[in-house]
Protein backbone atom coordinates (compact mmCIF):
# COMPACT_ATOMS: atom_id res chain seq x y z
CA UNK A 1 0.00 0.00 0.00
CA UNK A 2 2.88 2.42 0.98
CA UNK A 3 4.38 1.38 -2.30
CA UNK A 4 1.39 2.04 -4.17
CA UNK A 5 0.63 5.81 -2.41
CA UNK A 6 4.61 6.32 -3.78
CA UNK A 7 3.81 5.32 -7.16
CA UNK A 8 6.93 2.57 -6.97
CA UNK A 9 6.12 0.31 -9.80
CA UNK A 10 4.88 -3.32 -8.52
CA UNK A 11 7.42 -5.37 -10.14
CA UNK A 12 9.94 -2.88 -8.01
CA UNK A 13 8.15 -3.93 -4.60
CA UNK A 14 10.27 -7.22 -3.50
CA UNK A 15 12.75 -5.41 -3.60
CA UNK A 16 11.84 -3.08 -0.60
CA UNK A 17 10.69 -6.13 1.04
CA UNK A 18 14.37 -7.38 1.38
CA UNK A 19 15.39 -3.97 2.50
CA UNK A 20 13.08 -3.92 5.34
CA UNK A 21 13.68 -7.33 6.20
CA UNK A 22 17.18 -6.55 6.15
CA UNK A 23 17.01 -3.28 8.31
CA UNK A 24 14.91 -5.17 11.04
CA UNK A 25 16.72 -8.72 10.96
CA UNK A 26 17.99 -9.38 14.16
CA UNK A 27 21.76 -8.86 13.72
CA UNK A 28 20.47 -4.93 12.16
CA UNK A 29 17.95 -4.58 15.30
CA UNK A 30 18.77 -1.98 17.99
CA UNK A 31 20.89 -4.11 20.60
CA UNK A 32 22.18 -0.94 22.22
CA UNK A 33 25.64 -1.85 21.66
CA UNK A 34 27.57 -0.34 18.81
CA UNK A 35 28.57 -2.90 16.63
CA UNK A 36 30.69 -1.88 13.53
CA UNK A 37 29.77 -4.89 11.15
CA UNK A 38 26.43 -4.62 12.12
CA UNK A 39 26.91 -0.83 11.22
CA UNK A 40 28.42 -1.18 7.73
CA UNK A 41 25.62 -4.07 7.08
CA UNK A 42 23.17 -1.63 7.17
CA UNK A 43 25.10 0.92 5.61
CA UNK A 44 25.42 -1.05 2.33
CA UNK A 45 21.46 -1.49 2.75
CA UNK A 46 20.68 1.96 3.12
CA UNK A 47 22.88 3.32 0.05
CA UNK A 48 21.60 0.59 -2.46
CA UNK A 49 17.66 1.69 -1.11
CA UNK A 50 18.57 5.52 -1.19
CA UNK A 51 20.25 5.02 -4.81
CA UNK A 52 16.73 3.98 -5.83
CA UNK A 53 14.60 6.16 -4.43
CA UNK A 54 16.72 8.97 -6.27
CA UNK A 55 16.49 7.80 -9.09
CA UNK A 56 12.30 7.08 -8.82
CA UNK A 57 12.29 11.21 -8.01
CA UNK A 58 14.07 12.61 -10.49
CA UNK A 59 11.90 10.22 -12.82
CA UNK A 60 8.67 11.95 -11.01
CA UNK A 61 10.64 15.45 -11.40
CA UNK A 62 11.04 14.92 -15.33
CA UNK A 63 7.51 13.73 -15.58
CA UNK A 64 4.70 13.81 -12.95
CA UNK A 65 2.14 11.19 -11.53
CA UNK A 66 -0.63 11.73 -9.14
CA UNK A 67 1.05 9.83 -6.71
CA UNK A 68 3.03 10.94 -3.66
CA UNK A 69 6.04 11.11 -4.98
CA UNK A 70 4.79 13.54 -7.52
CA UNK A 71 3.52 16.08 -4.93
CA UNK A 72 6.07 16.16 -2.80
CA UNK A 73 8.50 17.26 -5.64
CA UNK A 74 6.02 20.14 -6.72
CA UNK A 75 4.98 21.05 -2.63
CA UNK A 76 6.44 24.80 -2.16
CA UNK A 77 5.95 26.60 1.00
CA UNK A 78 7.27 30.68 0.82
CA UNK A 79 9.46 29.69 -2.63
CA UNK A 80 10.72 27.07 -0.83
CA UNK A 81 10.57 23.43 -1.94
CA UNK A 82 11.95 20.47 -0.97
CA UNK A 83 15.25 19.03 -2.12
CA UNK A 84 16.20 15.56 -3.17
CA UNK A 85 17.90 14.36 -0.04
CA UNK A 86 14.53 15.32 2.20
CA UNK A 87 12.49 13.70 0.09
CA UNK A 88 14.50 10.27 0.19
CA UNK A 89 14.36 10.11 3.91
CA UNK A 90 10.70 11.18 3.76
CA UNK A 91 10.23 8.08 1.11
CA UNK A 92 12.69 5.77 3.04
CA UNK A 93 10.74 6.35 6.41
CA UNK A 94 7.20 5.89 4.67
CA UNK A 95 8.46 2.51 3.23
CA UNK A 96 10.17 0.95 6.39
CA UNK A 97 7.94 2.13 8.90
CA UNK A 98 4.69 2.23 6.71
CA UNK A 99 5.43 -1.11 6.25
CA UNK A 100 7.07 -3.29 9.09
CA UNK A 101 5.16 -1.71 11.80
CA UNK A 102 1.37 -2.16 10.25
CA UNK A 103 2.60 -6.04 9.44
CA UNK A 104 3.44 -6.23 13.20
CA UNK A 105 0.74 -4.88 14.46
CA UNK A 106 -1.40 -7.48 12.22
CA UNK A 107 0.58 -10.58 13.12
CA UNK A 108 -0.03 -9.30 17.11
CA UNK A 109 -3.45 -8.90 16.29
CA UNK A 110 -4.20 -12.64 15.46
CA UNK A 111 -1.76 -13.88 18.33
CA UNK A 112 -3.95 -11.72 20.80
CA UNK A 113 -6.78 -13.85 19.14
CA UNK A 114 -5.37 -16.76 19.45
CA UNK A 115 -4.55 -16.03 23.41
CA UNK A 116 -8.28 -15.42 24.23
CA UNK A 117 -10.54 -16.81 21.73
CA UNK A 118 -13.63 -15.81 23.45
CA UNK A 119 -12.64 -11.80 21.57
CA UNK A 120 -12.41 -13.28 18.54
CA UNK A 121 -15.99 -14.99 18.67
CA UNK A 122 -16.93 -11.30 20.34
CA UNK A 123 -15.77 -9.83 17.00
CA UNK A 124 -16.90 -12.47 14.98
CA UNK A 125 -20.31 -11.60 16.21
CA UNK A 126 -19.86 -8.04 16.64
CA UNK A 127 -17.64 -6.60 14.23
CA UNK A 128 -17.81 -2.96 15.34
CA UNK A 129 -15.56 -3.66 18.18
CA UNK A 130 -13.04 -4.22 16.03
CA UNK A 131 -11.40 -0.48 16.50
CA UNK A 132 -10.99 -0.81 20.20
CA UNK A 133 -9.77 -4.47 19.87
CA UNK A 134 -6.78 -2.58 17.61
CA UNK A 135 -6.22 -0.30 20.05
CA UNK A 136 -6.02 -2.53 22.54
CA UNK A 137 -3.64 -4.68 20.94
CA UNK A 138 -1.12 -1.65 20.12
CA UNK A 139 -1.11 -1.05 23.64
CA UNK A 140 -1.12 -4.90 24.70
CA UNK A 141 1.73 -5.75 21.98
CA UNK A 142 3.47 -2.27 21.42
CA UNK A 143 4.73 -3.20 17.67
CA UNK A 144 7.54 -1.07 18.46
CA UNK A 145 8.62 -1.33 21.82
CA UNK A 146 11.33 1.50 22.10
CA UNK A 147 11.53 4.81 20.90
CA UNK A 148 15.11 6.97 21.49
CA UNK A 149 15.41 10.93 21.52
CA UNK A 150 18.43 13.08 22.20
CA UNK A 151 18.19 15.48 24.93
CA UNK A 152 18.87 19.15 23.44
CA UNK A 153 18.72 20.76 26.85
CA UNK A 154 19.57 19.77 30.40
CA UNK A 155 16.48 17.92 31.68
CA UNK A 156 15.35 16.61 34.80
CA UNK A 157 13.14 13.14 34.33
CA UNK A 158 12.36 11.85 37.71
CA UNK A 159 15.36 12.05 40.71
CA UNK A 160 17.79 11.93 37.65
CA UNK A 161 19.37 14.94 35.77
CA UNK A 162 20.11 14.10 32.31
CA UNK A 163 22.57 16.76 30.53
CA UNK A 164 22.14 17.99 26.93
CA UNK A 165 23.06 15.67 24.04
CA UNK A 166 22.39 12.72 26.05
CA UNK A 167 20.25 9.60 24.21
CA UNK A 168 17.56 8.88 25.80
CA UNK A 169 15.66 5.18 25.23
CA UNK A 170 11.83 5.20 25.83
CA UNK A 171 10.13 1.78 26.52
CA UNK A 172 6.65 2.26 25.28
CA UNK A 173 5.74 -0.94 25.80
CA UNK A 174 6.46 -0.34 29.88
CA UNK A 175 4.62 3.24 29.55
CA UNK A 176 1.59 1.38 27.92
CA UNK A 177 1.05 -0.66 31.07
CA UNK A 178 1.47 1.99 33.29
CA UNK A 179 -1.13 0.91 36.60
CA UNK A 180 -1.45 4.64 36.96
CA UNK A 181 -2.84 5.23 33.29
CA UNK A 182 -4.42 1.68 32.97
CA UNK A 183 -6.71 0.01 35.51
CA UNK A 184 -5.78 -3.77 35.38
CA UNK A 185 -2.73 -2.70 32.92
CA UNK A 186 -2.19 -6.67 32.18
CA UNK A 187 -5.73 -7.50 31.26
CA UNK A 188 -6.31 -7.86 27.41
CA UNK A 189 -9.51 -5.59 27.26
CA UNK A 190 -11.10 -4.29 23.45
CA UNK A 191 -13.20 -2.20 25.24
CA UNK A 192 -10.82 0.10 27.18
CA UNK A 193 -11.71 3.61 27.26
CA UNK A 194 -10.06 6.05 27.58
CA UNK A 195 -7.22 3.97 26.32
CA UNK A 196 -4.26 6.88 26.01
CA UNK A 197 -1.48 4.47 24.75
CA UNK A 198 1.53 5.77 23.56
CA UNK A 199 2.22 3.08 20.45
CA UNK A 200 1.33 5.51 17.90
CA UNK A 201 3.19 8.40 19.36
CA UNK A 202 2.05 11.87 21.43
CA UNK A 203 2.01 15.77 20.27
CA UNK A 204 4.38 16.64 17.43
CA UNK A 205 5.47 12.89 17.17
CA UNK A 206 2.44 11.19 16.40
CA UNK A 207 2.16 9.16 13.58
CA UNK A 208 1.62 10.37 10.35
CA UNK A 209 0.76 6.83 8.91
CA UNK A 210 -2.02 6.14 12.09
CA UNK A 211 -5.13 6.59 10.14
CA UNK A 212 -3.86 4.47 7.15
CA UNK A 213 -2.03 1.43 9.58
CA UNK A 214 -5.58 1.35 11.38
CA UNK A 215 -7.46 1.00 8.35
CA UNK A 216 -5.56 -1.63 6.47
CA UNK A 217 -5.10 -3.92 9.84
CA UNK A 218 -9.23 -3.19 10.82
CA UNK A 219 -9.64 -4.40 6.96
CA UNK A 220 -7.66 -7.06 6.90
CA UNK A 221 -8.79 -8.77 10.22
CA UNK A 222 -12.53 -8.20 8.99
CA UNK A 223 -11.95 -9.96 6.47
CA UNK A 224 -9.88 -13.51 7.76
CA UNK A 225 -13.08 -13.56 10.91
CA UNK A 226 -15.50 -13.88 7.35
CA UNK A 227 -13.42 -16.06 5.46
CA UNK A 228 -12.36 -18.30 8.82
CA UNK A 229 -14.78 -19.78 11.33
CA UNK A 230 -11.36 -20.92 13.29
CA UNK A 231 -7.86 -19.15 13.14
CA UNK A 232 -5.33 -20.82 15.48
CA UNK A 233 -1.57 -20.56 15.66
CA UNK A 234 0.52 -23.42 14.49
CA UNK A 235 4.07 -24.12 15.48
CA UNK A 236 6.76 -22.55 13.90
CA UNK A 237 5.93 -18.59 14.88
CA UNK A 238 9.50 -16.86 14.20
CA UNK A 239 9.77 -13.25 16.01
CA UNK A 240 11.53 -10.56 15.19
CA UNK A 241 13.87 -9.50 18.05
CA UNK A 242 11.82 -7.33 20.35
CA UNK A 243 14.52 -4.73 21.38
CA UNK A 244 13.20 -3.48 17.90
CA UNK A 245 10.08 -5.09 16.44
CA UNK A 246 7.81 -6.40 18.89
CA UNK A 247 5.91 -9.32 16.37
CA UNK A 248 5.91 -12.39 14.10
CA UNK A 249 7.95 -12.31 11.14
CA UNK A 250 6.61 -15.70 10.29
CA UNK A 251 2.99 -17.23 11.67
CA UNK A 252 1.65 -20.15 10.79
CA UNK A 253 -1.98 -20.38 10.94
CA UNK A 254 -4.18 -23.29 11.22
CA UNK A 255 -7.90 -22.18 9.67
CA UNK A 256 -10.89 -23.36 8.94
CA UNK A 257 -13.59 -22.22 6.19
CA UNK A 258 -16.05 -20.44 7.75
Amino acid sequence: MIAELLGIPAEDRPMFGRWADSLVAPESQTSFIPNEDRTKAMAVVMREMNAYCLEHIRRRRAAPSQDLVSKLVAAEVDGQRLDDDEIIGFVGLLLLAGHITTTALLTNVILCLDEFPDIAAALRADPSALPGAIEEVLRFRTPLAPSMRRTTREVRVGEHTVPAGRILLAWLASANRDERQFTAPDTFDIHRAPNPHLSLGHGIHFCLGAPLARLEVRIAVEKMLGRWSGIAVADGVEYHDARGIVGAKKLPLRLRWA
